[in-house]
């Protein structure tokens, strides 16, 4: 319950950041249940947890956030496993879900569309040393390729450091403020030199 709490103030602090960015952020609100012609239950999920739009750009964003060491996926076994793909016969629970990887996939081939997970490793007490709370925005081509190349099933904090842009912040009294423009330039600057932009559209 505890980290289910935590996780909630991660994301009130991501979402009260955008009141001294320039930028315009929108929460998506979790679904609810909905019935079927047989009066059992499902729950659509959202493709992810909010939108962010930067002229000319439509940001796509799932937010996570652990106490834990990595965050878990499902892993790419060719053949017989993926990250967009839900094992069969399986009940194992991962942090990111099949569906949001590969609706994000999807949405990122449509121009002007950037997708991906802002990761939160929550300041970690070990005994020798103190892990400093840390923001990670990882790209979902980013992701898929990391997860092709290496076959691990969860991303660490040592991985989100290569692979993701660290978004910077502010400790307040409590919570923290998580600086968007900063993120934001330093985003599109690493996109479209890798040519995951196009930086036609971008000016």
């Amino acid at each position: 319950m505890a980290n289910t709490k935590q996780g909630k103030v991660f994301e009130q602090n991501w979402q009260d950041s955008y009141k001294y960015s320039d930028h315009y952020y929108m929460r998506l609100k979790d679904t609810a249940k909905w019935l079927q012609g047989s009066g059992s239950s499902f729950t659509p999920s959202n493709l992810c947890d909010a939108i962010q739009h930067t002229m000319p750009f439509l940001w796509l964003l799932e937010l996570k956030s652990t106490k834990d060491a990595s965050i878990s996926f499902n892993p790419y076994i060719e053949g017989k496993s993926s990250p967009e793909e839900k094992p069969k016969n399986t009940t194992t629970n991962v942090m990111i879900k099949a569906s949001q990887v590969k609706g994000l996939r999807q949405a990122v081939k449509h121009q002007g569309v950037i997708a991906g997970f802002v990761v939160n490793y929550r300041e970690q007490k070990l005994k020798t040393k103190t892990k400093d709370n840390e923001v990670f925005f990882i790209h979902i081509n980013d992701f898929w390729n990391f997860a092709v190349e290496t076959g691990k099933s969860s991303v660490s904090r040592e991985d989100a450091r290569s692979i993701g842009v660290r978004i910077e912040s502010k400790k307040l009294k409590v919570n923290y403020r998580y600086k968007i423009n900063e993120f934001v330039d330093e985003s599109i600057k690493k996109y479209i030199s890798k040519g995951i932009i196009d930086k036609k559209i971008s000016t």
